[in-house]
């Protein structure tokens, strides 16, 4: 037991104090946050900024002359243009008001207009900001007159049809708000934070042994330690180095969830649920304990790292699977296959906490996924521990992924 705590301790502090995971630590969360921040400090300045840049036109009494070479524009309604659309009988009239300050500008509807669409917007200045705006007014009206000027059919043209959705069973019908950004941005967000912090922090327990191999520390070690300290001291130094890892992170995207709002008009309503972040934690160790114990396993029996990362490629299918039906979990969180992948245990961390990011789930299905997790963790640790011999660490030989599974499942 003693010589287990001074591999945990030599492996947790060799990890967080490498300059590049504190700077991945310290830096991936800290540079969204702080550009929330400034983000936040700019917010009324910036929108001020913008809507007098918006409005330095739409306010401007003047307004924008309309000479029709189609014979299209007949009527003018000023509940319709407001009097921000005038008529004017040729271009050169156009001009000498636009010159005389009379006119903003003016629109030249070519006389083939039905044919080719085209229309010329011709004004002292450009302003790129203004221009969407008043050639939609333009739009309006010659839509107005080519529906002969019936204000009731293009009212009914420019508000379209109502739609109202009801469900044949509200109860296992998706009834949240399709419209909304945390319907999708929410689960999109925590799906990939546990699927880059599993292969992340997996990947030390590959590399921490596929390295001691390499420069022979793992020879020197074996003189002190045994195999078993060996492999439990590195799983939880740098489990414990992960959790710091993902409790930065995850903190980060809560704050930024529950507080960007504030300060961002498009994180409005955004929130990350309380339940995510109960079950954050235990699911998180659950998916480390299992993926890093499959890792070292590998870095153990590999002879080297190169060969070692080249061959874990297979343990993360599963994880690479999901990132495939992503859209499907997220938009049927419900559905068999969803239920399912949240209950094997080698995508379990990442869709169940995806699910719970969406709405409330089952109870019997949050207990029988941890409960086939902490079985299937059980299971393989034990097994992962019968490669960690003197034989294993020491051999030379090349990786073989048959014996690397038969030994997990039967032992030596």
């Amino acid at each position: 037991m003693a010589n287990l705590g001074k591999v945990f301790k030599f492996e947790f502090l060799n990890l967080v104090t490498k300059r590049s995971f504190l700077l991945t630590v310290i830096l991936v969360p800290l540079i969204p946050a702080l550009l929330l921040f400034v983000l936040g400090m700019l917010n009324d300045d910036q929108t001020q900024n913008l809507g007098q840049i918006f409005t330095s036109e739409i306010a401007n009494p003047l307004p924008i002359g309309v000479v029709d070479q189609s014979g299209i524009v007949k009527d003018y309604p000023d509940w319709l243009t407001s009097g921000a659309l005038v008529e004017v009988v040729d271009e050169d009239t156009a001009r000498q008001r636009t010159s005389a300050n009379q006119l903003e500008g003016f629109f030249v509807i070519a006389p083939d207009y039905l044919e080719s669409g085209k229309v010329t917007f011709i004004k002292p200045e450009i302003n790129m900001i203004t221009e969407i705006v008043q050639q939609g007014a333009l739009d309006e009206l010659i839509n107005y007159n080519l529906m002969g000027s019936d204000q009731q059919l293009y009212l009914r043209y420019s508000n379209p049809v109502t739609y109202n959705y009801q469900f044949l069973n509200p109860e296992t019908a998706d009834t949240r708000d399709q419209d909304s950004l945390s319907t999708f941005f929410v689960p999109y967000a925590i799906m990939m934070l546990f699927y880059m912090l599993i292969l992340i922090s997996s990947s030390f327990m590959i590399n921490a042994v596929g390295k001691d191999k390499e420069n022979k520390t793992i020879e020197i070690m074996l003189t002190s330690v045994s195999p078993m300290d060996l492999f439990f001291g590195k799983l939880l130094g740098y489990g414990a180095a992960s959790l710091l890892q993902m409790i930065a992170w995850g903190g980060t995207l809560a704050f930024i969830m529950n507080m960007g709002g504030q300060s961002l008009a498009f994180l409005q309503g955004v929130s990350l649920p309380s339940r995510v972040l109960v079950m954050g934690i235990p699911y998180f160790i659950l998916g480390f304990f299992l993926y890093g114990s499959l890792m070292a396993g590998i870095g153990a029996l590999a002879p080297n790292l190169r060969e070692g990362n080249s061959s874990s490629f297979i343990l993360t299918l599963p994880l690479i699977f999901i990132m495939l039906i992503i859209n499907q979990l997220i938009g049927e969180p419900n559905s068999l296959i969803s239920v399912i992948l949240s209950i094997f245990p080698m995508t379990a961390s990442v869709v169940m906490m995806a699910r719970l990011a969406i709405g409330p789930v089952a109870l019997w299905q949050i207990g029988l996924s941890l409960a086939v997790l902490i079985a299937t963790v059980y299971f393989v640790v034990r097994g992962v521990s019968n490669l960690f011999s003197s034989q294993t660490l020491l051999s030379g030989e090349k990786f073989n992924i048959k014996t690397f599974f038969r030994t997990i499942v039967f032992g030596r």
